[in-house]
């Protein structure tokens, strides 16, 4: 557009074709356009010309073609270096300037632009889906899949889960560990017909205390202490059900038996665990020592502390008993230390219980084995879980489930990441089918985790001089079917990048990917196809540059040898040489 009118007014001048904003034809127009906004009109793609184009206006007008970006910091020195080239080569013309600008060069050939390597994405975590606290203290109140039944004052009944109460107390796990059959009834030894002693009889006295009913009003009632075994026993289980007393054991518990009962949500008869607890503790006060022992936490306006603080010494979690004191001594803020010794406890206990197994419910029927598991455990960290055993299906009532084309060492990382919100990686690991398992399980949090570990181990590999190329390729159709993302693009990233190398080992492969993977590939491949013609130019350019370079020495070298070999006057020469010479000449 500008040339006729230069061609016109300034006809000597000499003239430079530039393209400028280079940067354009790699960088994110989305993100140019929103900084653009909204004082310029948007860039399109199809806007931006490629170099070919920007040569051959070039060729067309007959002057030299760079190329500059300020973003880049690149050519626009070489702009201004040849374009002084070109004004002193304008000026050989005048008599002044003739020797003077006699070495000076024409304007040289640019060197294409090597954009710079795109980084890999980061792989980010998101924030796990809900705080360790709330989906414990939810089971709670909705007691699915509960497997005891607490009996308060003989009249208040509380389902619970022995995985929660087992690994939060001592206390219910070694009561729990025992055996809940009856014991048999000891024959009493032969004992002649003599009469007590006095001393006797006021130790059998001093045996029983008096103790408030909640059930029958004020009347005074006679119970044997934890130090007393002079009360039959046949009298207890009356009362109790066919049990085990467990007055010997501790004074939190009096009796614990196998029933059948009726499920609270399901309403099908399952057998379970009653627990009939001490009379002195009331409900409210032990309500809010149960929710300690499943979340770790003791709200500061809790009513009756020393009721909570009574039923905790009984139960010898004496971490409640603390947090109670440092409520009374207005030293609430001491509490969350405790809170987190409390889930560092339950985490290594939990990790405890499913290694051997101990207090499990269901059974995860493998590929290459079996794993045990808790009900209690996977329902409160993972609704797919929740909904498969609380809901309308077959393995709501079983005690095994089948998981199809799922290894243990997979299913046991899947275990450990519910019950701890962890991700524990093992060597036996396979990264692809946990992501695979981790999809089916709708467990977000868990893919990211496992994307952060397989890109870790890709890197590892890589820095030690390990071929992953195939081992990426093979990744990427897996991530891609089960929504890895972020996995999927690191390895579009890393396949871009080393476009070339990979197309040279894998061309079947390569030529095998869906025609969106291919797109991709041309669009984001690293070096772009336009550095690689503007390349091949360069080159092509550059040795014909040379040729010429050199055809030009070579003239000028003889020219000199000319002009240092002719004689330098005809006096200084012989007649006979005079006459041969000019004969020559």
């Amino acid at each position: 557009m500008w040339y006729p009118e230069i061609k016109h007014f300034c006809p000597r001048a000499p003239v430079i074709l530039v393209g400028c904003q280079l940067d354009l034809r790699y960088a994110d127009l989305e993100a140019v356009n929103r900084a653009r906004r909204p004082l310029a009109r948007p860039i399109k793609s199809h806007e931006i010309q490629a170099p070919e184009r920007g040569r051959e206006v070039a060729k067309e007008i007959g002057v030299p073609y760079y190329e500059t970006s300020v973003v880049a910091q690149f050519g626009v020195k070489d702009v201004f270096d040849n374009a002084i080239r070109a004004a002193l080569i304008s000026r050989r013309h005048l008599q002044f300037w003739k020797s003077h600008l006699r070495n000076v060069q024409r304007p040289l050939l640019q060197a294409p632009f090597l954009p710079p390597k795109p980084p890999p994405p980061i792989i980010t975590i998101p924030a796990p889906p809900s705080s360790i606290e709330e989906h414990p203290s939810r089971l709670l109140e909705d007691p699915l899949c509960a497997d005891v039944i607490l009996v308060l004052q003989e009249r208040e009944r509380i389902f619970a889960h022995r995985i929660y109460l087992a690994t939060a107390s001592s206390k219910f796990y070694d009561l729990f560990l025992m055996d809940v059959r009856p014991e048999e009834p000891e024959r009493p030894h032969p004992r002649p017909p003599a009469t007590l002693s006095g001393r006797e009889l006021l130790m059998r006295a001093a045996s029983f205390d008096v103790y408030e009913s909640t059930v029958e009003g004020d009347r005074a009632n006679l119970r044997a202490c934890t130090s007393d075994g002079t009360l039959k026993r046949g009298e207890e289980e009356e009362r109790m059900g066919r049990g085990r007393l467990l007055s010997s054991m501790s004074r939190a518990f009096l009796s614990i038996q196998e029933e059948l009962v009726d499920d609270p949500v399901t309403y099908n008869p399952r057998p379970m665990t009653v627990v009939h607890m001490d009379p002195s503790m009331q409900p409210g006060p032990f309500r809010a020592v149960l929710r300690y022992l499943y979340t770790g936490q003791l709200d500061e306006h809790e009513k009756g502390l020393m009721h909570i603080a009574h039923i905790a010494e009984l139960l010898e979690v004496f971490d409640l008993r603390m947090m109670v004191a440092n409520i009374l001594n207005n030293e609430a803020f001491m509490n969350q230390e405790i809170t987190k010794a409390f889930h560092v406890r339950r985490t290594n206990r939990v990790k405890e219980c499913l290694a051997k197994g101990t207090f499990s419910d269901v059974a995860f029927k493998l590929d290459d084995g079996t794993i045990m598991a808790h009900k209690p455990l996977l329902i409160s960290s993972c609704d797919w879980m929740a909904a498969m055993f609380g809901g309308p299906f077959v393995e709501s009532c079983t005690k095994e489930v089948l998981f199809p084309n799922t290894t243990t060492s997979c299913m046991r990382a899947v275990l450990e990441y519910l019950y701890t919100g962890v991700f524990c990686s093992r060597a036996d690991l396979d990264s692809m089918e946990l992501i695979v398992l981790a999809n089916r399980l709708c467990l977000p949090h868990l893919v990211a985790l496992t994307e952060l570990y397989t890109v870790t181990i890709l890197r590892e590999a890589a820095m030690m001089g390990v071929d992953i190329d195939g081992d990426v390729l093979l990744n990427l159709e897996v991530a891609q079917f089960h929504s890895a993302h972020q996995l999927t693009s690191w390895c579009l990233h890393h396949i871009c990048t080393n476009y070339n190398s990979v197309c040279r080992k894998f061309p079947r492969d390569m030529k095998a990917k869906s025609a969106e993977n291919q797109e991709y590939f041309e669009k984001q491949r690293w070096p772009p196809v336009w550095y690689l013609k503007e390349d091949d130019h360069y080159q092509r350019a550059r040795k014909e540059r040379e040729k010429e370079d050199y055809l030009y020495q070579k003239r000028q070298s003889k020219r000199k040898w000319l002009f240092w070999n002719l004689p330098s006057s005809p006096s200084s020469s012989s007649p006979s040489s005079s006459g041969s010479s000019s004969a020559v000449i």
